[in-house]
């Protein structure tokens, strides 16, 4: 999926966001595509979740933002959210309800569905996402990983068109989250869902299709992730580390072993024995 033949869900004009007396964005300018899955990296304070809450309308901007053709303003805000799903770093921030079935329907019932609808809808998002067993458990009990399934599966219940991932993975065990990766990847293709992600971790970027690089509330560089992962000086600059296969891929471009970006260990080893 090309990104550059999609038309845009999100444009973000000449944003400007104040936090005390010091600017967090001072006209920022972002345009996210219909079913584009994208990466939003930084170090630690340079203004991803931030962009995330503004996008939400957690906090108010000077800016020019349309969502899905929407203006983003109070006039337009609970129209904007149900369009929009949001899975947090922290999962027990997010749980309301006293059973993961009951925390799923919250989301559900805010939006008016019958209660029939809502049984159905939690079974179905229950199975794809591989919780269907833990329904009835209280989500304090869960594991860490358990837990961002369930925050996902909420988030996205009720089919938003677009889902902001906003650190989510961080605590999340290998096997968690190569399972949540292959979820999203299934959701992006299938559903033709848009995806941002937010993160520092670039090892959470792979399947992207772009990614853009900010720090202290600017774009540093953006482009296809692939291109992207290879500015490792960009990179080392503003803290962010380099995967180990990014690192080692770089390495071997150089002395001419490989001749382009290989992520999977397993493609890099056949590469290297050809």
């Amino acid at each position: 999926m090309g990104w550059f033949l999609m038309s845009d869900i999100i444009k973000i004009n000449n944003l400007s966001f104040r936090y005390q007396s010091k600017f967090v964005f001072e006209k920022f300018a972002l345009n996210i595509r219909d079913g584009e899955w994208i990466s939003i990296v930084g170090p630690n304070g340079s203004g991803k979740s931030t962009l995330v809450k503004i996008l939400v309308g957690l906090l108010e901007s000077d800016s020019n933002i349309i969502v899905d053709n929407l203006v983003l303003n109070r006039e337009n805000i609970d129209k904007i959210r149900k369009k929009i799903g949001v899975v947090f770093e922290n999962a027990d921030d997010s749980f309301v309800a006293e059973t993961v079935a009951d925390d799923i329907a919250f989301t559900l019932e805010n939006l008016a569905y019958d209660q029939k609808e809502i049984g159905r809808m939690i079974k179905d998002i229950a199975i794809e996402f591989k919780i269907d067993d833990i329904l009835e458990k209280e989500p304090h009990l869960l594991s860490g990983g358990e837990k961002q399934k369930v925050a996902l599966a909420a988030a996205m219940v009720a089919k938003p068109k677009i889902l902001i991932i906003d650190d989510a993975l961080e605590m999340v065990d290998e096997k968690n989250k190569n399972e949540i990766l292959e979820i999203l990847s299934n959701l992006h293709k299938e559903r033709h869902l848009t995806i941002i992600t937010i993160t520092h971790n670039l090892e959470e970027t792979y399947k992207t299709d772009r990614m853009v690089v900010i720090n202290d509330g600017s774009i540093l560089i953006e482009g296809p992730t692939i291109d992207v992962l290879q500015e490792d000086k960009i990179f080392n600059r503003i803290g962010l580390n380099l995967p180990f296969m990014v690192d080692l891929s770089i390495k071997l471009k150089l002395y001419g072993l490989i001749d382009h970006m290989i992520l999977d260990m397993d493609e890099m080893v056949n590469a290297l024995w050809k």
